[in-house]
């Protein structure tokens, strides 16, 4: 994508999230973090600073990520920059899901982008992640459909085209 353009899309994000309700102080939304290791993922936070106009950041403190590893370490608390700050995304209760489907499996402590290469006994999947190329199986209970923020709207993964009649 062009740079004009990209930096088009990102105002007009940054319009319709610095309008949101879900950017508010208290608000639980999720980060895509951008370092080694963690690309692919999306983790659950809490809004402690609504955005900061001059920086475009929002202040966060995380679910399941703490500030070290020690026992005794609290949630990480990070100041994020609003384009990598979503929404919580809906689930649908007691889905199943086919197989090639794109999901989100909750692992490692955050929801990982994986497809559905098999689906065994009632209630069990088997992912495979692109990002880190391991296969991995999960309970359904474990799993979402894939939705990705466009524009203030969640947007399903494209439909796969019937198959021909025969």
């Amino acid at each position: 994508m062009g740079t004009k353009r990209k930096e088009k899309q990102e105002s007009e994000e940054l319009v319709l999230m610095e309008d949101s309700n879900w950017f508010n102080k208290g608000s639980i939304v999720e980060v895509c973090l951008e370092d080694e290791g963690f690309r692919g993922s999306w983790y659950t936070a809490t809004v402690l600073r609504s955005v900061s106009r001059r920086s475009n950041k929002v202040l966060l403190e995380f679910h399941t990520l703490m500030s070290d590893s020690k026992p005794t370490s609290k949630p990480l608390r990070q100041f994020v920059d609003v384009i990598l700050v979503r929404p919580v995304p809906p689930r649908e209760s007691n889905r199943g899901f086919l197989v090639d489907e794109e999901v989100d499996a909750f692992h490692n402590d955050g929801w990982w982008e994986g497809v559905v290469t098999d689906a065994y006994q009632v209630g069990r999947y088997s992912v495979f992640f692109r990002c880190s190329r391991e296969q991995i199986e999960f309970a359904e209970e474990d799993l979402r459909l894939h939705r990705e923020w466009v524009y203030g709207n969640w947007v399903p993964p494209l439909q796969q085209p019937p198959p021909p009649a025969s």
